[in-house]
């Protein structure tokens, strides 16, 4: 592994026994060759790249250049798991790498012992991603929290939005929606980026939200049981950003039975839509996420039960067999 990920608070949360080959560097280019070199070395049968979109290039160098080699050791079987997926064309903002990835991922897809799967929901509703045919989904690996107790309702709905809180989670919109109602409550849980804070405290509608303690900011990054408690509190929970990947706060928020309140499109309205576990609105149009709260709390128990059924096919088997399981 890299030492950026030997220091990280994951490794050592999660394998802490593991006693790891360290690569050199950090960077891809020059870390996929030493991974795939040190791997060969030491007889492994496989190879797994679970953050793979930066190894795409490299490893397909790589590889080619390897055929090149008339005498060489077996190299390992290598499964590489695609994050993004998205194509120009979609809610993302387009760039260079986005286009040419279809491309790359396709020949590497053509190389003997190559899989390429991407990350999918962890519901798996989408299945398949435009413009990368034949590259099979694996769930975000969500397990349910035990003891989970939706709340029930006490007049006031307390509206959360979580994780990261940044320009694109539409917090303004948020709080111009909160304001247009007098029963809602705005919860912020994380890290807020500097835009963010600038709004909070500039805007006079989160100024009246504050003054009339309807507007709840925890400007910090939240430990796993700090997160779980701060979903627990809120009722709805907000992730009003349009884009083209997996939400892991909508499988957070269905896990303890909170519904959802998304945007009218992209990747989250599709599963929205799918599981019935919230409403989705257009994320730039306060007046149109008013119309989506007050549809949502006017059934919010019907969209509770469907976030919790939604919740039943969540784990981390599909996540694990498909990396790691095995093959023959």
């Amino acid at each position: 592994m890299s030492p950026q990920v030997a220091v990280s608070r994951e490794f050592a949360e999660h394998l802490a026994g593991v006693d790891p080959v360290l690569l050199s560097s950090d960077d891809h280019a020059a870390a996929i060759p030493e991974a795939l070199a040190a791997a060969t070395t030491h007889g492994a049968s496989d190879l797994v790249i679970p953050d793979g979109d930066k190894a795409v290039r490299p490893l397909l160098r790589t590889l080619l250049r390897g055929s090149l080699t008339l005498a060489r050791p077996r190299r390992p079987r290598i499964t590489l798991l695609l994050m993004r997926t998205a194509v120009p064309g979609g809610p993302e903002a387009a760039t260079v790498g986005m286009a040419l990835k279809p491309a790359l991922v396709a020949a590497l897809r053509r190389l003997p012992g190559v899989r390429v799967l991407f990350l999918t929901d962890a519901f798996g509703v989408v299945i398949r991603r435009r413009g990368f045919p034949g590259v099979m989904p694996v769930r975000d690996p969500v397990t349910p929290p035990p003891g989970v107790t939706p709340r029930s309702g006490t007049g006031r709905a307390r509206i959360g939005a979580l994780g990261v809180i940044s320009a694109r989670k539409n917090v303004p919109v948020l709080v111009r929606a909160a304001v247009r109602r007098d029963d809602v409550d705005v919860v912020l849980a994380g890290r807020c980026e500097p835009d963010v804070r600038a709004f909070l405290d500039a805007d006079p509608d989160a100024a009246r939200l504050r003054a009339e303690g309807r507007l709840e900011v925890d400007d910090r990054l939240l430990d796993s049981d700090e997160f779980d408690a701060a979903l627990r509190s809120v009722d709805v929970a907000a992730v009003l950003h349009d884009n083209d990947a997996p939400s892991g706060i909508v499988a957070e928020a269905c896990a303890r039975g909170v519904p959802v309140l998304g945007p009218d499109r992209g990747w989250i309205a599709t599963v929205l839509d799918a599981t019935g576990c919230g409403v989705g609105a257009r994320v730039d149009d306060a007046e149109d996420v008013v119309k989506a709260i007050t549809r949502l709390l006017a059934d919010r128990g019907r969209y509770v039960v469907s976030a919790q059924k939604a919740a039943g096919v969540l784990g981390v088997d599909d996540f694990v067999s498909a990396l790691v399981g095995d093959r023959e």
